[in-house]
């Protein structure tokens, strides 16, 4: 105990010797005023990004080792009963309250510690003594639980060539493997995934993973029903981890945090995406740049300075929740994600997984109660990859002349308009009060801002016809034709 004492504070000094390095204002300044070379400082070519990259990697290194360090020493601790004799239920409630750290990463960090084991690989201590003496050694420790050995994982942590998230997805990978994958064929799943774990990040090294067992299975199907069969565990997870809460901050505003399945998730990131495009907010025909469609061609001042990101998505979010629910909305109604997957797996004949468009790989059974749903766009592919059906999303919000109009107009009809079809209200060209017939050829969407616009005296619009049928509107003082057909 002593001598890590001793370690760790060596190790303490030692960072505080590179902190005070950081601290030059010479360095700091990113070498334009540093000394001459020879100086102990060094020169603005220190600053060569293949220098940077160096110390960046070693400065990541050292923090994979604290990280293994700290995990070994909250797993040695449990070990040794330091939670339980201090009251706490487990090692994952005593390390959060003595770092201060929230409760479920750190009981997560406390499974992962048990899962990589202590020290070495497990010695053999009868080793040099007689049967006897060997018998006497047995005799007084067989209640003491054994220590596991090292795992692979575990010393690839310890000398920093993965971090802790590296380390969660091997480990997860392995316990998903199927009790038929012997010793051997576990420690090459988990030779492949470290390999691929030093040059890819976490969230991809979890692709990697589900299709481990082909290293060791030589069966394709068997391959893709253990796949199946993880992303199934994940999202029935997932299921039972949903959560929403919502506070009142008492100052017009409410705060919320919500937890959801992926691909629920993928779903409302579409639509968001879809309303804050980039295209919307650097201007088109008859538009201001900079200006987005929300913003009226009158009005100056705050509406034409860019909002920043995280504000766009959250006035997004509150038009789609204004719509929540309205006859618009239907169950049909929902964000547009392409599912990929093969007739043998939309048919039930064989497991598989499928993919979206998202990067968000879906069961196979998950995919088929998707793809009867309006929001999942089923490509099937048969055996030579081949597609053989791209569905096409039917919008029903209202009467069948909606969906009709949702064959001809993909986004809203107002000019540089990316809110989707989804959204929109259906406007009637000839206004129904000036005798206006309520059919396609009088029909156009238009999202709520653009419906609310058209009906103002005080704005200007024209309405322009294009060879394929459809229509845009522009607005402003002097409305230009745009230069083709909406969505």
């Amino acid at each position: 105990m002593e001598q890590l004492e001793a370690a760790l504070a060596a190790c303490d000094t030692a960072l505080g010797a590179a902190m005070d390095a950081m601290n030059d204002p010479r360095l700091a300044s990113g070498g334009s005023s540093l000394p001459h070379p020879g100086s102990g400082i060094p020169s603005g070519e220190g600053w060569s990004g293949a220098r940077a990259r160096a110390l960046l990697t070693r400065v990541e290194r050292l923090g994979r080792r604290t990280d293994a360090l700290r995990l070994r020493l909250v797993d040695a601790a449990d070990r040794a009963g330091v939670p339980e004799r201090g009251g706490f239920t487990d090692a994952g409630s005593w390390t959060s309250r003595h770092t201060h750290r929230d409760r479920r990463p750190a009981a997560s960090d406390a499974s992962l510690a048990a899962a990589l084991g202590q020290g070495g690989p497990p010695t053999d201590d009868t080793a040099g003594t007689t049967p006897a003496e060997a018998a006497e050694l047995d005799a007084g420790t067989t209640d003491e639980p054994e220590t596991p050995g090292r795992t692979l994982t575990g010393q690839a942590l310890d000398a920093g060539d993965i971090s802790v998230a590296h380390a969660r997805v091997i480990t997860r990978a392995l316990d998903d493997l199927p009790a038929s994958v012997d010793a051997t064929g576990r420690a090459t799943c988990e030779s492949e995934l470290l390999r691929a774990a030093r040059t890819v990040t976490p969230a991809r090294l979890r692709h990697v993973a589900r299709r481990v067992l082909q290293h060791v299975e030589g069966d394709r199907a068997a391959v893709d029903a253990h796949e199946d069969a993880v992303l199934t565990r994940e999202e029935d997870a997932a299921h039972d981890r949903a959560e929403l809460w919502i506070k009142d901050n008492h100052d017009g505003t409410m705060t919320g945090h919500f937890t959801v399945p992926a691909l629920a998730g993928a779903q409302l990131r579409t639509v968001i995406d879809a309303m804050t495009a980039p295209r919307r907010r650097t201007g088109s025909a008859g538009s201001t740049p900079g200006m987005s469609c929300d913003e009226g061609p009158g009005d100056v001042g705050w509406k034409q300075r860019q909002l920043d990101w995280q504000h766009r998505r959250g006035l997004a979010l509150t038009e789609l929740l204004g719509h929540l629910p309205t006859d618009h909305l239907h169950d049909k109604a929902t964000a547009t994600v392409l599912v990929t997957l093969d007739l043998a797996t939309l048919t039930g004949e064989r497991t598989g997984a499928a993919t979206t468009d998202t990067d968000h790989p879906v069961s196979a059974g998950q995919a088929r109660r998707t793809a009867c749903e309006a929001g999942i766009i089923p490509t099937v592919l048969d055996g030579d990859s081949l597609p053989l059906d791209l569905g096409r999303q039917r919008r029903l919000f209202s009467p069948a002349q909606r969906a009709a109009l949702a064959t001809r107009y993909r986004t809203c009809a107002a000019d540089g308009c990316e809110r989707p079809f989804a959204w929109s209200e259906i406007h009637h060209l000839q206004p129904w009060h000036a005798d206006g017939r309520t059919d396609l050829d009088n029909a156009v969407p238009l999202c709520g801002t653009h419906h609310r616009w058209i009906d103002r005296t005080d704005m200007r619009h024209r309405v322009h016809r294009h060879p394929d049928g459809r229509a845009s509107i522009t607005f402003g003082d002097e409305p230009e034709r745009p230069a083709a057909p909406p969505g």
